[in-house]
C-alpha cells in the first residue's frame, strides 16, 4: 500500500462523527515512529514512514546489487505493481549484503522543516563509553596514511573509528530519531530497521548532511561534502572558523577531489552539468563544511537513480582518491568492519526516481547498546590531532541526540 499524505490535506467523508479524515503530516509520521516501524527517512522535500517488509531484496552469488535491483523492478512491473517503493541502506563494502525492502505500508508526507514541537529529550541514562581506536592510535594511523600519501599515488583516504556507547537502560530508538530531526532541518534524518539474529530492534539511525545523488524526471542534484571544522558555541569564534575553512588550501584540496571525481562519474549520464567553480559553507549543528551543488539534466537513457548512486558510490568523501588505492590503504589501517557507515540510506521507483544520501553521523543501535562511527579525510598537508578532533565533533552528533544534549 503507498499513500501520499501531500496530495491532499484532508479527505471528505463520513469518519463516524461527520468530520472530515485528516491525513497525516510530516510531524506525525515522526511521532509514528515505533517498534512496528521498518523506515524513516526525513529529506528536504519529503518525509517516508515505512511499516513492515513486503519483498526483500535478495542478492544471488555473484551479483551485483545495480543487477538485482534492476530484476526486481522488472519482475515488479510484469506483474503490474509500478507503485512500489524500495527504500533502505547499502553498505560501504560492495561484495556486502543490502538492506533494500518495499515496506507492507508507506506514508509519505512533505519535509519535517522547523518544528516547535521536536524538542530534544535525554534518549538514555548512565553510560560507559570506549572509542575504537583510541585517539593516540588514530593519530598513529593518520601519519601511516600520510606516509602513504607521500610514498604511492594515493591523493587522499577516509580513516574511521567507532565510540561504543553501554547504557544502563535500553535507548530509546525512536527517542534518538526525533532528537536528530529537531537538528537536522535541511538534511537526511533516518532510521532503518536491520536484519539481527536476536529478538531485539537494532536499527541504524542518523541524521546526514549529504546527498550523494537525486534524480527526479530527466532533472539530478548531486551534492559532495568535503572539509570540515568543528563549531564553536561562541559567535565570532564560529565565525572566524567558517571563514578560514572556506578559504583553507588544505580542505579546497581535498573537497576539489570529491567534486571532480563525481562530475566525471555524471558526465557521461547528463547533458548542461553545472558545477560550481568555488564551494560554499553548510552548517550542521556540530560542524563546518565545504559543500557543492551539481545540477544537471539527464540524457534520455540515463539509468535509474541507484544505479547512478552506486556507480559513484564510494566517493572520495568516504573512500578517498584513487578509490582503488584508499580502499586498501583503509582495509589496512581500519581494525573493524564499517558496515553500512559510509554506504548509501534512501529510496527509488519503478521510473527510476529517487534520492540517496551518504549514511554519515550515524549509529547502529539495539538495547543498551550503541556503536557510534565518524570519519576524516586525510590529504597531504593534514595534521593527524586535527583529524582527531575533527571525529571527535562529528561524534557530538549522536552523543546529543542519545544524551538529549541543547536544541
Amino acid at each position: 500500500m503507498f499513500t501520499d499524505a501531500n496530495t491532499c490535506s484532508t479527505v471528505s467523508g463520513d469518519s463516524g462523527n461527520g468530520s472530515a479524515y485528516q491525513r497525516p503530516s510530516a510531524i506525525d509520521l515522526l511521532y509514528r515512529y515505533g517498534v512496528d516501524s521498518s523506515i524513516f527517512l526525513g529529506t528536504p522535500e519529503r518525509t517516508l514512514l515505512g511499516r513492515g517488509v513486503r519483498l526483500r531484496l535478495k542478492r544471488g552469488p555473484g551479483e551485483s546489487t545495480a543487477t538485482a535491483l534492476q530484476q526486481l523492478f522488472t519482475d515488479l512491473q510484469r506483474n503490474g505493481d509500478s507503485e512500489a517503493i524500495l527504500v533502505g541502506a547499502i553498505p560501504f563494502a560492495p561484495d556486502a549484503q543490502p538492506v533494500l525492502f518495499i515496506p507492507d505500508q508507506l506514508d509519505v508526507a512533505g519535509p519535517l522543516g522547523r518544528h516547535t514541537a521536536l524538542k530534544p529529550n535525554q534518549a538514555r541514562r548512565g553510560t560507559a563509553t570506549e572509542e575504537q581506536p583510541a585517539q593516540a592510535v588514530y593519530a598513529q594511523r593518520v601519519q601511516q596514511a600520510l606516509d602513504l600519501i607521500r610514498h604511492t599515488a594515493l591523493k587522499k583516504v577516509v580513516l574511521s573509528r567507532m565510540l561504543e556507547i553501554r547504557s544502563e537502560r535500553d535507548i530509546d530508538q525512536s527517542m534518538v530519531l526525533r532528537n536528530l530531526a529537531a537538528r537536522n532541518i535541511g538534511g537526511y534524518t533516518f532510521a532503518v530497521d536491520l536484519p539481527t539474529p536476536s529478538a531485539g530492534v537494532r536499527r541504524l539511525v542518523g541524521a546526514s548532511p549529504e546527498l550523494l545523488l537525486q534524480r527526479m524526471g530527466g532533472q539530478l542534484l548531486a551534492n559532495p561534502i568535503a572539509g570540515t571544522a568543528p563549531r564553536s558555541s561562541d559567535p565570532g569564534e564560529d565565525l572566524a572558523r567558517s571563514r578560514k575553512l572556506l578559504h583553507s588550501a588544505k580542505d579546497r584540496q581535498e573537497h576539489a577531489l570529491v567534486v571532480e571525481a563525481v562530475a566525471e562519474t555524471l558526465r557521461p549520464y547528463c547533458r548542461n552539468l553545472h558545477v560550481p567553480p568555488v564551494p560554499e559553507l553548510l552548517a550542521t549543528n556540530r560542524v563546518w563544511h565545504l559543500s557543492t551543488r551539481i545540477r544537471a539534466e539527464l540524457t534520455k537513457h540515463a539509468p535509474a537513480s541507484y544505479a547512478l548512486a552506486l556507480a559513484l558510490h564510494p566517493t572520495p568523501a568516504v573512500c578517498g582518491e584513487p578509490r582503488d588505492l584508499a580502499a586498501r590503504a583503509i582495509h589496512t589501517l581500519e581494525d573493524f568492519d564499517r558496515g553500512l557507515f559510509t554506504g548509501l540510506v534512501g529510496w527509488c521507483d519503478a521510473k527510476g526516481d529517487g534520492a540517496w544520501a551518504v549514511t554519515i553521523r550515524c549509529a547502529e543501535i539495539e538495547a543498551n547498546r550503541a556503536t557510534l562511527y565518524a570519519g576524516a579525510g586525510i590529504v597531504a598537508d593534514s595534521d593527524p590531532w586535527q583529524e582527531v578532533a575533527e571525529t571527535s565533533a562529528k561524534f557530538q552528533t549522536l552523543l546529543d541526540a542519545i544524551q538529549g544534549g541543547v536544541a
